[in-house]
């Protein structure tokens, strides 16, 4: 944490003038003891901070007292000090403190200085990462990318199961319990978790489809884990309460808010879920560096490229936009080209018939791609798109996720290509399962991290999603 000096604040002046001609006036006067306190501008809950004093050159002899709004400072007196900020703070959003040095000497008025704070937890110290023992190479892919982002090894969370695909439901209570365990071994301040290659990420015979009939079916594991300790008691798609407002045709969206303050006033859990994943595990260890190369760009303001937008009912657009119709699903696609024409960076490439990128008379090649919204072949994948590290994309059908390890299914081959972060189905979702592509991207472009942009754009929770990348990902700064 970078030390910073701030300003001092004397507690009011003095006169050495004399009076009726006499004798000095005695009363005490503005020395310049010191000129403000050295304190970090942040702080994480539970760890101590060097502060001190900076002098202010008077030559003087003078004692120093602190105070602090919250925590402890210790020892209260000195020109050096530690500060701890309380270890239960900031459990979802940050906190701010006030450290304030008081200094006295004989003859002098006394002299405050104050340094404001600000307390939080890193993302890294909000974050679980699952790996599975059984699996080889899951506790590779988990430990590079802890060492990535700097996730203490307290978070590292082993969940032996012998599939690395599918959960079957009379397993799930049990499997659960063990994640939940890890969360609560780390404490509420919780917002991350992050499974890994060879975690499954399937949850079979759990689920009703109650949008069509009530039977069982496979949904995404990720999805389900959304919700925590509540997960269990899942048998139904959950509509999202942390979905954020937007609506396509009329372009108004509501502003990107962080997870901690939707957090905050949520009594039930809710967690961000996105994997580290891939073919195999060096796959996903080489997204994990991929990854890393975008966040240096995007810390940088060098991220590059091209938004791609790929809709299929043709022009004019659709005039109705009824919630989970396919008119629904091209205003969809039609406001990430409205959201990214808004926001200005990037050169746009839109296309609305019914062919998509790659088959004629749509463009055939998709070259330096960095942001991807389209739709709609079942389980298919147009080999055109050349991605920019830090691309993201997702496609608009009903499987393609159902095997993100595969070499067919949409995200899978754009993994395999080099995407750094993807999404899609497991299986059926309707139009109403899958996420709102614009308010994605729309909160991306306003300081989302990959988490909060995903879970603040999905329709319903417990149902069909998986998103694939680093959620600490911010390519954009608050």
């Amino acid at each position: 944490m970078r030390a910073i000096a701030l300003a001092l604040a004397v507690a009011g002046c003095g006169s050495g003038a004399t009076t009726d001609g006499g004798a000095a006036d005695m009363a005490p006067v503005a020395c310049g003891l010191i000129k403000g306190v050295q304190a970090p501008s942040s702080a994480v809950p539970g760890q101590a901070a060097a502060i001190a004093i900076v002098d202010g050159g008077s030559g003087r002899d003078y004692r120093v007292a602190w105070a602090a709004s919250t925590g402890t400072v210790s020892p209260p007196t000195g020109k050096q000090a530690q500060w701890t900020p309380p270890a239960g703070a900031a459990v979802h959003v940050a906190e701010h403190a006030q450290i304030q040095a008081t200094a006295s000497a004989d003859g002098c008025l006394d002299e405050n200085a104050r340094a404001d704070v600000t307390i939080d937890w890193p993302d890294a110290s909000r974050t679980v990462v699952i790996y599975n023992p059984m699996q080889a190479g899951s506790l590779d892919v988990a430990t590079h990318y802890r060492a990535f982002r700097g996730i203490p090894d307290a978070s590292a969370c082993a969940i032996p199961y012998p599939d690395a695909t599918t959960v079957q439901g009379s397993d799930f209570d049990a499997w659960l319990q063990a994640a939940m365990a890890c969360v609560d071994a780390v404490g509420p301040r919780v917002h991350y978790i992050v499974p890994t290659f060879g975690v499954p990420y399937k949850l079979a015979g759990r689920v009703k489809d109650t949008f069509n009939g009530g039977a069982l079916v496979t949904v995404s594991l990720d999805a389900v884990l959304t919700l925590g300790h509540q997960a269990g008691a899942v048998n139904s798609p959950v509509a999202n309460a942390y979905l954020l407002d937007g609506d396509a045709p009329s372009m108004a969206y509501a502003p990107y808010v962080p997870f901690g303050q939707l957090r905050a006033m949520q009594s039930d859990d809710f967690f961000m879920v996105a994997r580290i994943d891939g073919a195999d595990a060096p796959s996903a260890m080489a997204l994990v560096d991929l990854t890393a190369q975008a966040d240096g760009l995007a810390r940088a303001g060098k991220l590059a490229g091209t938004v791609y937008v790929d809709g299929r009912e043709g022009l004019p657009h659709p005039a109705g936009d009824a919630f989970g119709s396919y008119d629904f699903g091209e205003w969809n696609i039609i406001g990430v080209e409205n959201v990214f024409r808004g926001d200005g960076r990037y050169p746009i490439v839109a296309d609305y018939n019914s062919a998509e990128f790659g088959t004629a008379p749509a463009p055939l090649a998709c070259p330096s791609a960095l942001y991807y919204a389209g739709w709609y072949s079942f389980g298919h994948y147009n080999d055109v798109f050349t991605w920019q590290p830090g691309a993201i994309g997702g496609h608009l059908d009903s499987c393609s996720a159902c095997d993100i390890r595969g070499a067919t299914d949409w995200s899978a081959v754009a993994l395999r290509r080099g995407i750094t972060a993807t999404f899609g189905a497991v299986d059926e979702p309707y139009v109403l399962g899958l996420p709102a592509y614009d308010r994605f991207f729309h909160a991306l472009l306003q300081g989302a991290s990959y988490g909060e942009a995903a879970a603040e754009s999905t329709f319903y929770v417990g149902w069909m999603m998986v998103w694939i990348g680093d959620p600490l990902y911010r390519p954009y700064s608050k």
